[in-house]
């Protein structure tokens, strides 16, 4: 069966080369062209694509208020693309949280030095978009979303106002940058490009890039103080080899929430922190498999919509009840002590999962210093990572909740954590801002 696309940006020069690109693989089908906002959502209308692919600066109406009509009207799963300027990035950010399924950065002038890795990215998200249940999610109005009304809301009308941003928006200078290659993502997309029949499915795709199961963790013996994670680098991938024996003396003055999530999280994490009051007096750690580039704005959006104070992460941040710490772009957060007080380390290393930030990382820190303090949350998801951080937590007394299938956008990642057992609670996310305050209560 054909993934049939539509492309809509107001380049005729970008909409044949990403046209060009997608005509590679045999399942795609580029359906027809939207050269501005009003044409994308007349085309959506027409042909009810799998796929939209829709640039955000675009003449007549731009692309995030015709992004708001579509899934208004004809929800659908779009890759959104995104020029790196300030000017943007807070609107591309809206974009996400709204639903769409990712974004992707455009290249400079599509230059020859940043073509082959956009290519890869291209393909890999406009394969795994197609996947996604977005569809089912917006349309579904009278069964799991009609229980909680604000889930459907704050998707279409109510998470920022569009006129805030979108008017200050420029176009795209065709110059090329110079950017670090993110090569975990490289590493995910080769993952799934290298599929022989060239079809895509979640759980095939996951399963490649699985880390070993907790039970094969090796355990840590010596004498001398180790890291409280480390990462293995014998395989590409890499896994955690982590000691999670208890430690003495430690002053804990309250329990902790961490949470991990990859596509479609911005969405699902708002729809969880803005149902919690001021007076929630735990930490929140996320970690978000996001580009360094939108982090900020990430975070900035969410101080808006949230009663929580939201920060981006730094290294040495002693945790503190009330506050939300988004893990930074590109970067590790894990949990460590000073003097037996916890604090953040953030650092650059080795992707694990093909990924960094990892959750896993953050996962098993948790777990070893908070123990059954320690409630971790596993949301909507690409691979597999945060699947084995979430078992370490159960393993050592903590909660653990993994998001259910009928609110995820992609559901792998919590449901390998559910086939493994590693989940007390499965639920949709509406519900589990109810089990973070039972279990601060307990």
């Amino acid at each position: 069966m054909s993934i049939n696309v539509l492309i809509a940006d107001d380049s005729q020069y970008l909409r044949k080369s990403i046209s060009d690109i997608l005509k590679q693989h045999d399942l795609i089908n580029i359906v027809d062209y939207a050269k501005d906002g009003i044409e994308a959502v007349s085309l959506v209308k027409k042909y009810s694509p799998d796929v939209l692919v829709l640039d955000l600066v675009m003449p007549k109406m731009n692309g995030l208020d015709a992004f708001k009509l579509i899934m208004d009207s004809r929800p659908t799963p779009t890759v959104i693309l995104s020029a790196i300027s300030p000017k943007n990035l807070d609107s591309s950010i809206q974009a996400l949280l709204m639903g769409a399924f990712d974004y992707i950065i455009k290249p400079g002038g599509l230059g020859a030095k940043d073509l082959p890795r956009f290519r890869e990215e291209l393909l890999a998200k406009v394969l795994l978009a197609s996947q996604s249940q977005i569809k089912k999610i917006f349309k579904t109005k009278k069964n799991v979303l009609s229980k909680h009304k604000s889930l459907r809301q704050e998707m279409v009308d109510r998470i920022f106002d569009f006129g805030q941003y979108i008017n200050q928006l420029q176009p795209i200078e065709e110059i090329e940058e110079e950017r670090e290659t993110d090569t975990f993502e490289i590493m995910k997309v080769k993952a799934i490009l290298k599929n022989e029949n060239k079809s895509i499915v979640v759980d095939e795709l996951s399963n490649k890039i699985e880390p070993k199961s907790t039970e094969q963790l090796e355990i840590i013996k010596t004498k001398k103080q180790k890291p409280i994670a480390e990462i293995s680098k014998k395989k590409k991938e890499s896994i955690i080899i982590a000691d999670l024996s208890p430690i003495s003396g430690l002053a804990l003055t309250s329990k902790v929430i961490v949470m991990g999530a990859s596509v479609g999280g911005p969405r699902t994490i708002t729809t969880i922190l803005k149902e919690i009051p001021k007076s929630f007096n735990t930490p929140i750690l996320i970690v978000q498999h996001l580009s360094s580039h939108f982090t900020e704005a990430f975070a900035d959006n969410l101080n808006i919509e949230c009663d929580l104070k939201v920060k981006v992460a730094e290294n040495g941040d002693y945790l503190q009840g009330g506050y939300v710490y988004i893990t930074p772009g590109d970067m590790h957060m894990e949990i460590t002590l000073d003097n037996k007080t916890p604090l953040l380390k953030i650092f650059k290393g080795t992707p694990v999962n093909f990924c960094m930030p990892s959750i896993d990382v953050l996962f098993f820190s948790a777990a070893k210093i908070f123990r059954n303090r320690t409630m971790g949350i596993l949301l909507t998801g690409m691979g597999s990572d945060g699947v084995n951080g979430l078992g370490a937590i159960k393993r050592v007394g903590g909660k653990t909740i993994a998001e259910a299938e009928e609110t995820c956008i992609l559901y792998a990642m919590p449901k390998f954590a559910a086939e493994k057992g590693y989940a007390d609670f499965i639920i949709p996310n509406y519900e589990i801002k109810d089990k973070m305050t039972t279990f601060i209560k307990s």
